[in-house]
C-alpha cells in the first residue's frame, strides 16, 4: 500500500457514543474512558432528553458532566427525545422486523409523519436551548428516519445527520458514504456476530470517513470493549479524528477555524411541553423508514 503524501488531508474517524442519559451515564463513562485509554479524542455525546419516558430530567451532576466534556472539545448532538417507536401498528413483516426485532421498538423517527417528526425536533432543539448548548446535528435512535422525518430535517436548521452507512449534509441534502462500526450486544450469538463482522481487515481499509457508534451496553462486555479499543488504534495511524460538526464542516468545504454559525443564545428558558405517545401517527404512505431520492448526488466513493 503507497503511504499517503504528506500533504494529503487524512480520512476522518468520528467515535460517537449513543443514548446519553442520566441512567445511562455510568456505562457511558465507561465507554469514555475505554476510548481514552488509547488516546484523548474529541467524541460526539448523543443526548436523548427523555430516555425510554423515565422522567429523569437533567439532574445537576449530569449536566455538569455534560458541560465537563464539552469543555473538553466533545459535541453534545440531538437522538431523538424518548428513544422509543411509539408510531403504532407496523405495515408489513419486513416493516415489522425491522421495527419490532432487529431494532427492538427504539427507533423512534422510522414510522413518524412530518408533522409528529417536527415536534419531537421542535422540543429537542429547545431542550437544548435552553441549556444554552449549541446544536449543529441530529441522529435517529437506531437510525431510522421515515420520509416525513427526512422531510422535517431538510426543513430544520440542523447541519447534518446520519445513517448506518452514511454521512448527510443538510441544506442542500447530501450523502457522503460512512462506513460505521457498531455492536449488538442483546444476545451472545448477535454479540459473536458482531465481533467477526467488525474484526474483517476490509472493514478497515474502507474508504471515506469512518464511524464508531458506541452504546451503553457495550461496557458489560470485555470482548467489545477491546475490539473498540484495537479500532481506535488500529484508525488513527491514519485517520483524524472529530467530531461529527466538525466533519459536517470539513464535508461542506467551510473554514475549520471554527463554526459559521453561532451557538443559540441562553435566553429565558422556554416551558417545554413533552411528545406525547404518537400511536396512531403514521400513515400507511409515511411509514416507510427508508431515505427518498437524494436532493444531490453523492460526492464521495462508496464505503
Amino acid at each position: 500500500m503507497k503511504p499517503r503524501p504528506s500533504l494529503e488531508r487524512p480520512a476522518a474517524l468520528c467515535v460517537a457514543i449513543h443514548d446519553v442519559a442520566p441512567a445511562t451515564w455510568a456505562r457511558c463513562e465507561r465507554l469514555l474512558a475505554v476510548v481514552e485509554e488509547v488516546a484523548p479524542l474529541p467524541l460526539t455525546l448523543l443526548v436523548v432528553p427523555d430516555y425510554h419516558r423515565r422522567g429523569d430530567g437533567t439532574p445537576g451532576w449530569y449536566l455538569e458532566a455534560l458541560e465537563a466534556r464539552r469543555a473538553r472539545g466533545d459535541e453534545l448532538a440531538l437522538h431523538g427525545w424518548v428513544h422509543l417507536d411509539e408510531s403504532g401498528r407496523c405495515h408489513g413483516q419486513r416493516e415489522w422486523w425491522r421495527r419490532r426485532v432487529m431494532t427492538a421498538s427504539e427507533g423512534e423517527f422510522s414510522a413518524l409523519t412530518a408533522r409528529a417528526a417536527r415536534f419531537r425536533l421542535s422540543v429537542g432543539q429547545t431542550w437544548f436551548r435552553n441549556h444554552g448548548w449549541p446544536l449543529y446535528g441530529f441522529v435517529a435512535p437506531a437510525w431510522l428516519l421515515s420520509p416525513g422525518s427526512w422531510e422535517t430535517l431538510d426543513d430544520s436548521p440542523l447541519r447534518y445527520t446520519t445513517t448506518a452507512d452514511a454521512f448527510y449534509l443538510l441544506h442542500p441534502r447530501r450523502r457522503h458514504a460512512s462506513p460505521c462500526f457498531a455492536w449488538s450486544t442483546r444476545s451472545p450469538w448477535r454479540e459473536a456476530l458482531s465481533l467477526r463482522w467488525n474484526g474483517r481487515p476490509a472493514r478497515l481499509a474502507a474508504r471515506g470517513p469512518m464511524r464508531l457508534a458506541l452504546h451503553p451496553d457495550d461496557a458489560l462486555h470485555p470482548r467489545v470493549l477491546n475490539q473498540i479499543q484495537y479500532l481506535v488504534d488500529a484508525l488513527l495511524r491514519d485517520h483524524e479524528p472529530m467530531t461529527k460538526a466538525r466533519l459536517a464542516m470539513r464535508l461542506g468545504g467551510e473554514p475549520l477555524g471554527g463554526l459559521s454559525a453561532p451557538p443559540p443564545a441562553r435566553g429565558d428558558p422556554i416551558t417545554l411541553v413533552a411528545p406525547p405517545y404518537t400511536a396512531g401517527a403514521t400513515t400507511a404512505s409515511d411509514n416507510r423508514a427508508t431515505p427518498p431520492p437524494m436532493a444531490t448526488p453523492a460526492s464521495t466513493s462508496l464505503g
